[in-house]
């Protein structure tokens, strides 16, 4: 049987993986991905799928999408344990390197299709809508700026602060 510490201790870890989970969603991911993230993360050693299962209270697909999620990502990795059916799951602990990933294959190539498909929209206007134009090359400026600010995050280069200033003050 658990002592009361064990249990005050798995109670606070679900607690945080719980808080965690609601801070990843609203960066984009799915809420159980930040859970599963923190289990992962506070293990001693690597974790299984049905031991996630059981430790989160969800079913065996969601466990197992999301887990295919974070690899991706390289947030996690997959490793082999004794048991060939049931692999272990360590997390990534270079935590930059994971930021820098998600950066470069999601935040990056999202911002880039939007910059793509407003210079696409900005062609096929007409220019008697100026209103219309006006505004969306204020939201170029904006995309534009985060394609920039985002590739040199990337390339550990600085970012202006100043720009930013100003692209804000043309939606005031």
């Amino acid at each position: 049987m658990n002592s009361p510490v064990e249990k005050t201790v798995s109670e606070r870890k679900k607690q945080l993986a719980e808080s965690v989970g609601e801070f990843i969603k609203y960066w984009g991911f799915k809420e159980v991905h930040g859970k599963l993230w923190v289990h992962i993360y506070l293990s001693e050693k690597p974790v299984t799928a049905k031991e996630l299962t059981q430790s989160l209270g969800v079913t065996k697909g969601l466990v197992s999408t999301a887990l295919s999620e974070l690899i991706a990502y390289q947030v996690i990795e997959k490793i082999n344990l004794d048991d060939a059916r049931s692999p272990g799951y360590q997390s990534n602990t270079d935590l930059v390197n994971v930021i820098y990933n998600i950066l470069r294959n999601r935040e990056l190539k999202l911002t880039t299709k939007i910059l793509e498909n407003i210079d696409a929209l900005k062609k096929e206007m007409s220019f008697e809508d100026s209103a219309s134009g006006a505004k969306l090359d204020k939201l170029r400026s904006m995309t534009s700026f985060a394609v920039e600010s985002i590739t040199k995050l990337l390339n550990n280069k600085s970012i202006s602060t100043n720009k930013f200033k100003i692209i804000m003050r043309l939606f005031s």
